[in-house]
């Protein structure tokens, strides 16, 4: 890897900040100053920046509470994506665990981690989302039975796995499904007979949204956290 990358990397400096330390003849890599930014940091070497130890860092983990209108990519020439939000200079190398539609918000979770984002998204794991759904049409006792014994989606083939609906008031509720199915909250009300006005993801798993996030805000997931995956 280039020396002004690993700077970049390890200390949060953009690319041009990092070059500049670099050429300053602030950093040694192993033991030695290097003033170039192209220089190729050994594998083991040891980086030192003001008297501090350099070190790449590890897995990153990541809830943010997407707001409405962006997309779950890490590049769209037509909308705002999630990555616009974050403030880490690697933010090219991290993935969306799933994704959350354009006018979809709530709680959403990022990583470099390939497996562990496997273990949430996998449909043999059967990891449970919980969405906050607002209608536009009142719910009733019938409602929470199609839901637990599967609607037919228009255009699919086989019903959905059972969910469950706890309605919250003739106009609200909570919906838990497994599956991740292309808009399947909206379709399942749509297959009986409603609309849905607006839509939040409260939950993957045993993790809940941060009530502190505001739309936009995002912060790293604590080790506990990762382990419930």
């Amino acid at each position: 890897m280039r020396l002004d990358r690993f700077i970049s990397e390890t200390t949060g400096l953009s690319r041009k900040e990092s070059s500049k330390v670099v050429q300053s003849a602030e950093v040694t890599v192993d033991g030695v100053v290097q003033k170039k930014g192209a220089f190729k940091v050994p594998q083991d070497a040891t980086v030192i920046w003001n008297g501090e130890h350099l070190q790449r860092m590890g897995p990153i983990y990541l809830m943010i509470n997407k707001p409405l209108n962006c997309v779950c990519a890490n590049h769209d020439s037509a909308h705002i994506t999630v990555f616009a939000h974050l403030d880490i200079p690697i933010s090219d190398k991290l993935h969306t665990v799933g994704r959350l539609d354009l006018d979809t918000s709530g709680l959403l979770l990022i990583t470099d981690d390939g497996q562990w984002s496997h273990r949430i998204t996998s449909p043999k794991y059967k990891c449970p989302k919980v969405y906050h759904a607002w209608l536009a049409e009142p719910l009733n006792a019938a409602d929470i039975e199609a839901f637990a014994q599967g609607l037919q989606l228009t255009g699919e083939t086989t019903l959905t796995a059972p969910a469950v609906l706890d309605i919250i008031n003739e106009r609200e509720a909570l919906v838990h499904v497994h599956e991740g199915r292309y808009h399947q909250v909206r379709r399942m009300f749509a297959a009986v007979g409603n609309n849905v006005v607006k839509l939040h993801r409260e939950q993957v798993g045993p993790l809940s949204l941060d009530a502190d996030l505001t739309p936009g805000d995002y912060r790293f997931l604590t080790a506990a956290e990762v382990a419930l995956f």
